[in-house]
């Protein structure tokens, strides 16, 4: 290959990066893409004060704004507990969100982070 510095313009993912890439991915991400709709769910945001989504972690990472492991995994998890707050535990979001956790800690783990 070329000498040019950068492994053949290859970007190397972060851990951070590689994690969403692979939680959007996940058939389980459906509720976690973005935000929830103000309009389909008026009460969203009454009960929910810090709300998160995929897509804003995402854009964090992409913007270097997370220094530390733990303020990333402490964005990923405040997304997960949002949703068991606001969906009783037998919706299909709150299913989904099971799954989609047990699997961050799994992938997390293999990367290295630690998982509170």
């Amino acid at each position: 290959g070329s000498s040019s510095g950068r492994q053949g313009g290859v970007h190397e993912l972060s851990a951070f990066e590689q994690l969403v890439v692979e939680l959007v991915r996940h058939d389980d991400s459906w509720p976690f893409l973005k935000l929830v709709s103000k309009i389909q769910v008026p009460d969203y945001y009454d009960i929910i004060k810090k709300p998160i989504a995929l897509n804003i972690i995402r854009e964090k990472v992409n913007k270097c704004e997370y220094k530390l492991a733990s303020e990333f995994i402490d964005d990923i998890e405040l997304m997960f507990s949002n949703c068991f707050e606001y969906n009783p535990r037998n919706t299909s979001e709150a299913k989904a969100g099971t799954r989609l956790q047990a699997f961050f800690h799994i992938q997390a783990q293999k990367l290295g982070l630690h998982v509170t």
